[in-house]
């Protein structure tokens, strides 16, 4: 029977904490870098978890060390196949390949249940930490994606389907050595100049219902892009008013909604901070 006392408590509660912790930040952490930064980091966490179980000659340290390392891991692994999308089949080929390192590993503990010696296990703690600090400099020295809009010159009001008018693209390029996620800009669109014509009457006959105009970028949940490529994503456009069934806008890029309202109606798109909606009624 395992003795229960403060050190079983407090050993316990740090090693549950840490799993919480690293799966938390594998899981739910915005990061603003490399998806591949970021599990660099938890790689040396682990690596530095590693090391004190190899220095420590606490039983029960070195067997909860080895929990945080092994379902740490298989989360990192989780997390991995579901950032790059990899499939079902791949998923399960790695899991069963996790399983087989984790038989295997098991013949390779001594009879006080090391991998290898301390001073080892310092040293690939160091070169890790070298290789992660490589990493890093690189991400973050290369800088993120950019973003290109390529907008139309004009859109026509079909008589059906005009929830999602496709009226530009977004072109994202990866020019550095690392995956990169996709956070397209906060494109916005608003009806310039006057559109009174496709204003919808209302209940009271001095009161008109404003023309509504959006932006939607189709870059999907959790995108990414890979090293030196590209991709381009649809760009929707939502437009509701009256009389607007085979009518042709002009669209022009801005840098800012524009607020004259006496030029032809028009459909001005530009970037808005991200804190701004994304659509403006006019």
């Amino acid at each position: 029977m395992v003795d229960f006392d403060s050190d079983t408590l407090f050993n316990g509660a740090a090693a549950i904490v840490a799993t919480i912790a690293v799966v938390v930040f594998v899981v739910d952490v915005e990061f603003g870098y490399s998806p591949v930064s970021k599990f660099a980091l938890v790689v040396l966490f682990l690596a530095g978890v590693f090391a004190l179980t190899q220095r420590t000659s606490d039983h029960q340290s070195i067997l909860l060390g080895y929990g945080v390392v092994v379902v740490s891991a298989v989360a990192l692994f989780v997390e991995t196949v579901n950032t790059f999308d990899v499939g079902n089949a791949l998923t399960v080929a790695g899991l069963l390949a996790v399983a087989a390192v984790l038989f295997w590993v098991r013949t390779r503990v001594d009879e006080n249940d090391r991998f290898t010696t301390g001073r080892r296990a310092t040293l690939a703690l160091v070169v890790v930490a070298a290789l992660v600090a490589g990493v890093l400099v690189v991400d973050v020295a290369s800088g993120g994606p950019a973003y290109e809009l390529r907008s139309q010159s004009e859109v026509t009001v079909p008589d059906s389907d005009r929830n999602q008018l496709r009226v530009a693209s977004v072109v994202v390029t990866n020019p550095t050595p690392l995956p990169e996620r996709v956070d397209a800009p906060n494109y916005a669109v608003c009806p310039a100049g006057d559109w009174s014509a496709h204003r919808r009457s209302t209940d009271s006959s001095e009161r008109q219902r404003p023309v509504h105009a959006h932006l939607n970028v189709r870059d999907g949940y959790n995108e990414h892009v890979l090293s030196f490529s590209e991709k381009t994503y649809p760009v929707g456009l939502y437009l509701d008013g009256a009389n607007l069934t085979g009518e042709t806008f002009p669209i022009q890029r801005t840098d800012a909604c524009p607020e004259s309202e006496t030029d032809a109606p028009f459909l001005a798109v530009y970037e808005a901070p991200d804190d701004r909606p994304s659509a403006r009624p006019v």
